[in-house]
C-alpha cells in the first residue's frame, strides 16, 4: 500500500465516522427536544456540523471519482 493509499483510507475511515456520529447525532435529538435554555450535549451546532460533513463529502466524492478514473490523488497535507 502506497503511502498515499495509506492516507485516503485514513481520510475516508474519518469520514464515515463523522458521518456515524451526525447519524447517532440527528436520531438523539429527534426523540429528545432541547427546550430554550436546555443546553445541548454537543460542543457544535448542527448546522456547522452539517456544513463542515457536506464539505468533506463533496471532496471525497470527488476523490473518489477521480480514482476511479484512474486519476492520482495526492493527500499530502490532508488531516
Amino acid at each position: 500500500m502506497t503511502k498515499d493509499e495509506l492516507l485516503f483510507n485514513t481520510w475516508l475511515s474519518s469520514v464515515n465516522t463523522r458521518l456515524g456520529r451526525y447519524v447517532v447525532r440527528l436520531m438523539e435529538e429527534s426523540v429528545h427536544v432541547v427546550r430554550p435554555g436546555e443546553e445541548s450535549r454537543y460542543r457544535d451546532q448542527l448546522g456547522v456540523v452539517e456544513v463542515e460533513l457536506a464539505q468533506d463529502l463533496t471532496e471525497l466524492a470527488r476523490a473518489i471519482a477521480g480514482k476511479a478514473a484512474g486519476e492520482s490523488y495526492s493527500l499530502d497535507g490532508r488531516r
